[in-house]
């Protein structure tokens, strides 16, 4: 293992965008582990749904329902079946068979994607663990459900996993050179002139510029990236359409979301999305919560320029993506007439002409900002010349 993370004596270390050769081993690792948590849970749910769309109906059952069909990937007028859980389920694991192939070649940008996904994978193990704590009624559903205990299984593997991923993320935060990333620090203080009018001057400090021993105080810290403010406005702002919309749903009288029942309000709909015994074991509800909250997130690290929110707001932006234009196919397919009816109808049908833009923005402003580089030292922490320390 440690021949493919090093691949051989001094290479990659100088390629830019890729972790050092130190930490290439863990990355590669939770990469193969991570396409083939996927590659497995893409495999079985594709074979469930097939048994569910094509098999016979004996009678009611969450394996067995006609009326299901996987054209529900692209058009949301069409239902998957329960076992396939939902596109946001299916674009994620596409998500993380990139990420996961990024990782094993060692990509940087991998690191980002990789938080993200284990951010999801341990809140989707712990939605299923709170929902069999709750009551006993969820454990003994799944029981009965021809795929109930194979879910739990990737559930809580996910979380296993998801934790193994987080610990990675943290050790590869070094610089590609290897050497750990140094916090930024403030430069030590100095005087502005010479403090003694005399010939024999004390030296300058050893981090000033080139001819100009006394100049102004340097400046370290993080670089200021256009790239990453661009991508971090366009995520917040995504982030609060998604939110307005949130607000909207929850202020209506009957709140409705997947398994609700008549008279659910907002505390239900929060419920079912921290907890699967609330109706069904699909998660819609907890991803409708993670399409607010991961944006505006994302959206704040990237302005606070931390390098690991690149690859997640990269991977949310194509996620969202997928699932803006999948909301779009409804309105070419049948026209946009019938949504200038009524406001809430305008505003659904213009929120995907919005947000798409926005995106691409992201995916952009990213793909042309380095990101594994680091604020240099005060004056490029170049070194001094000979002569600076002679002023007779």
């Amino acid at each position: 293992m440690a021949a493919w993370g090093q691949g051989g004596a001094g290479t990659g270390q100088e390629i830019r965008g890729r972790v050092a050769p130190r930490d290439a081993p863990a990355l590669q690792w939770a990469g193969a582990a991570l396409l083939l948590y996927a590659l497995v849970a893409t495999v079985w749910i594709g074979y469930e749904a097939k048994e569910a769309t094509d098999g016979p109906p004996t009678g009611y059952s969450y394996t067995t329902y006609s009326g299901y069909s996987l054209k529900a990937l692209y058009d949301p007028r069409e239902s998957l079946t329960l076992v396939a859980q939902t596109h946001y389920d299916w674009a994620f694991l596409v998500v993380a068979l990139v990420v996961g192939a990024l990782a094993l070649g060692r990509r940087r940008v991998a690191r980002g994607g990789l938080a993200l996904l284990a951010a999801l994978l341990i809140c989707l193990g712990l939605r299923e663990l709170i929902g069999l704590m709750a009551t006993d009624e969820y454990g003994d559903r799944l029981t009965e459900i021809g795929y109930g205990k194979t879910l739990l299984t990737f559930r809580f593997t996910g979380l296993v996993l998801g934790c193994a991923l987080w610990a990675v993320v943290a050790r590869t935060r070094g610089t590609a050179s290897g050497a750990p990333a140094p916090p930024p620090q403030a430069a030590p203080p100095y005087a502005d002139a010479p403090p003694y009018p005399y010939a024999d001057a004390p030296p300058p400090p050893a981090y000033a510029p080139y001819g100009v021993p006394y100049g102004p105080r340097p400046v370290t810290g993080r670089r200021v990236r256009p790239g990453f403010v661009a991508a971090g406005v366009a995520l917040l702002l995504c982030g609060a359409i998604a939110l307005g919309w949130l607000i909207y749903i929850l202020t209506q009288d009957d709140v409705y979301f997947m398994g609700a029942t008549p008279g659910d309000g907002a505390s239900e709909f929060f419920r079912a999305a921290v907890d699967a015994s609330k109706g069904l074991p699909l998660p819609h509800t907890f991803y409708t919560l993670v399409m607010v909250v991961a944006p505006l997130l994302v959206g704040v690290l990237l302005l606070a320029g931390r390098p690991a929110a690149r690859g997640a707001a990269l991977a949310l932006a194509f996620a969202s993506t997928y699932f803006d234009v999948r909301a779009l196919v409804p309105a070419f397919d049948d026209g946009f007439d019938h949504y200038w009816d009524s406001t809430v109808g305008t505003l659904s049908i213009l929120t995907p002409f919005a947000t798409i833009p926005l995106q691409i923005v992201v995916v952009i402003a990213l793909l042309a900002t380095q990101a594994d580089r680091r604020a240099p030292a005060p004056y490029g922490a170049q070194p001094s010349p000979s002569d600076w320390n002679r002023h007779r």
